[in-house]
């Protein structure tokens, strides 16, 4: 069985059928930054084929989101651009209090400030902040991921599986400009919004 493609703007639907795609199913079979790469196919088109795709219990090729235990969207390409990657690590390693996972994207001596909260020092002082105070999330959106020499920024919206949603902003110092730097500092913003109980 096959399932046309949702409505993604003749652009987008053009450049996919110049490479021979006309069902998600074949969507499936391409990675999306691959997707992307093609000219005509552009964020929104690519996050609207994401939604479509996961309707039908598909994904694109070799995404690991799909393991998670909560849906993820948005600002997720990656490519070229490692600290974008490790940001969105971080920010997923610290849903699922994925301690080899932080430990991967932090310094030792990391810094977490939240301002007129707390300034915390040393990556146990965080790890301990994040497991007292853990929510289980149905949902991350990723509004935009930036990053620029040793800053970079992170924010977008948790809805917790109480119904709660979770608006964050994440400012992030890494160590150096390498590519392989590690995050030193973040600065966190964060607004709760209950939900209707």
């Amino acid at each position: 069985m096959s399932t046309d493609l949702p409505k993604i703007g003749r652009p987008a639907t053009q450049a996919l059928n110049d490479i021979g795609v006309v069902t998600l199913e074949e969507v499936a079979q391409y990675e999306r930054t691959t997707l992307l790469g093609i000219h005509g196919i552009g964020p929104k088109a690519i996050e609207i084929l994401y939604e479509a795709l996961t309707d039908i219990d598909l994904n694109f090729k070799n995404e690991t989101e799909s393991d998670l235990p909560f849906k993820l969207t948005g600002d997720l390409n990656c490519d070229n651009a490692p600290k974008r990657k490790l940001m969105l690590d971080f920010l997923i390693g610290s849903i699922l209090l994925d301690k080899v996972q932080l430990l991967e994207t932090v310094t030792e001596d990391f810094i977490w400030e939240v301002p007129g909260a707390f300034e915390l020092h040393g990556f146990e002082a965080f790890y301990d902040e994040l497991n007292a105070h853990k929510v289980d999330i149905d949902a991350l959106e990723v509004t935009h991921n930036i990053s620029h020499g040793k800053l970079g920024a992170i924010h977008g919206t948790q809805i917790a599986q109480n119904g709660d949603s979770i608006y964050f902003a994440d400012f992030f110092e890494f160590e150096s400009h390498s590519k392989n730097a590690k995050v030193k500092k973040i600065i966190s913003y964060v607004i709760m919004n209950k939900g209707e109980s």
